[in-house]
């Protein structure tokens, strides 16, 4: 059950459309040591990388088929029954945030969970009917290495993705992160940490790195391993803002003006919005019939879309956009030579309710390039891996690619061969 009345839904049928476009099991921590002659690993996913479950009780409903109450929890994110015409409006209902005075919180009457933190089912597939695996292939991986356990010393951080770092809910995951190494560390005889971060994760380790001390870092960090990290954002989100963001499901399947609604209230998608510091003030990146847009008016391109709002939730960001150095070692990896979206353009009386034409650049089919590349100024990156293609290196692909998942197991496993990086390779204006 995901929120609505099947037997009132005929709909649903296309459900095996969604499908064909496209659980783990909770693992409980054992109170006990493991094998102490690996080091632990901790993963942090990416946007909607995490199972989200939830229950509610509320006083209204967009229509006559949506439940008002479900005592008990239920999943909410990945529920494909809930992406047909009609009843996504359920389930819209149930995943937005409200904002008010300046901040984020659930519908009223509705309650939210992630699944499984610690162990490593919320994270290794999104959908509980097991249509869409995200960290199974790497999460199988590892844990075929002799000495790692799932939950004990291979463990994950899922977190509520529709929450910026910098946000109440943010916070307290970053306190809870805290822990769960600590945790983890002394349940593994003091062995050191290896952080696996992909996409937006990498922007919560980087607001983690902030909130702890050099030698904290010493103590309990091994190696941060970051996977096509979205360092400085993504045009890629503009489009969610403004029109809905559907992954090229056809709008007959899924109402991108339903889907809007939600990510419009998601605090991090904003928090993706490229930065300034990458995309100059005079590189639109929105073309419009009446005006072009930069990155130094994400304000008005809201505004002018219908969206006010956005323009108070933009302010909430202040303090997680500057890009500081972690202060451990890194190894960055990421894909590479696949079209990913630069800009925007709307054709007359499709701004903002249609889909844009889409303008490519360089990047990993979701991130830009110029993001992709800002580990290049880590400090102490110790290694620099590029997959070219969709193959191979595609956002999400990347973590199905063998030849990823072994190149990660043989740097925890501390046989990797280091790329020493040319002296270009550095050369990232900021």
């Amino acid at each position: 059950m995901c929120g609505f009345n099947l037997t009132q839904i005929l709909l649903v049928s296309y459900f095996l459309v969604l499908c064909l476009a496209s659980e783990g099991n909770a693992g409980n921590v054992a109170d006990r040591g493991q094998d102490d002659s690996v080091d632990p690993v901790i993963i942090v996913p990416g946007i909607f990388g995490s199972q989200l479950d939830g229950k509610w009780n509320k006083t209204t409903s967009p229509h006559y088929y949506c439940y008002k109450t479900v005592p008990d929890w239920t999943t909410l994110w990945l529920c494909f029954q809930s992406m047909v015409p009609k009843v996504i409006d359920c389930w819209v209902d149930n995943m937005l945030l409200n904002f008010t005075e300046d901040s984020f919180r659930n519908r009223d009457g509705v309650e939210t969970r992630v699944n499984d933190f610690g162990g490593t089912g919320g994270v290794e597939i999104i959908d509980k009917n097991g249509y869409y695996p995200y960290m199974k292939a790497l999460v199988d991986g590892i844990a075929a290495i002799p000495g790692y356990e799932k939950g004990v010393n291979l463990r994950a951080a899922p977190y509520d993705f529709r929450y910026g770092a910098n946000s109440p809910t943010g916070k307290l995951f970053l306190q809870d992160l805290r822990q769960l190494i600590e945790d983890t560390y002394e349940k593994n005889k003091g062995r050191r940490m290896n952080i696996i971060a992909h996409s937006m994760g990498n922007l919560y380790m980087l607001e983690f790195f902030k909130t702890v001390s050099s030698s904290w870092k010493k103590k309990y960090i091994k190696r941060y391993i970051a996977v096509s990290g979205v360092f400085g954002g993504s045009v890629k989100s503009i489009r969610a803002l403004v029109s809905g963001e559907t992954e090229s499901i056809p709008r007959v399947l899924v109402d991108a003006n339903a889907v809007r609604a939600f990510q419009r209230s998601f605090q991090s998608i904003y928090w993706l919005l490229p930065r300034k510091q990458l995309w100059g003030a005079d590189e639109p990146l929105v073309f419009t019939p009446d005006k072009n847009y930069t990155v130094n008016e994400y304000a008005d391109l809201l505004d002018d879309a219908g969206f006010p709002d956005g323009r108070e939730i933009l302010k909430t960001l202040d303090g997680s956009l500057d890009f500081k150095d972690p202060g451990v070692d890194v190894y960055c990896i990421h894909g590479s030579d696949i079209p990913t979206a630069a800009q925007f353009r709307w054709k007359p009386k499709y701004f903002p309710d249609y889909q844009p034409n889409q303008i490519d650049g360089p990047g990993d089919g979701t991130v830009n390039k110029r993001s992709l590349e800002l580990c290049k100024k880590f400090k102490r990156l110790k290694d620099y891996k590029v997959y070219p293609g969709i193959k191979f290196g595609e956002h999400m692909q990347i973590l199905l690619n063998p030849d990823v998942i072994q190149y990660i197991k043989d740097v925890i496993s501390e046989t990797a061969t280091s790329r020493k990086l040319k002296a270009n390779d550095t050369e990232l204006v900021f």
